[in-house]
């Protein structure tokens, strides 16, 4: 397996985990407005890490650094679990270079 796919598989686990996290906030009795909001942001970066894995390769050229970067961001924003598989996947693509 090479360091492409083995970036491309963490990142798909990570925007499942971090789909499945955002799911489950769903199912709480008491929702107010910034759960909502975290919520919706949850799912946007679940989503968009998803999408990302799927674009062919000729159109995003540094998808290490996208992944750095929306780790990153899922970790402070909606998911923990999910943002540490996509930064771990952001870092083993660099490795590729």
């Amino acid at each position: 397996m090479t360091n492409e796919n083995i970036m491309r598989l963490l990142a798909a686990l990570g925007g499942v985990v971090a789909l499945i996290e955002a799911i489950m906030v769903i199912g709480e009795k008491n929702l107010d407005n910034t759960k909502i909001i975290s919520l919706i942001i949850a799912i946007t970066l679940a989503v968009l890490a998803l999408v990302t894995v799927l674009t062919p390769e000729k159109h995003v050229p540094y998808k290490w650094m996208i992944f750095v970067v929306l780790g990153i961001v899922m970790i402070a924003y909606s998911s923990l679990t999910g943002g540490i598989l996509v930064l771990v996947a952001g870092f083993v693509g660099y490795t590729e270079r």
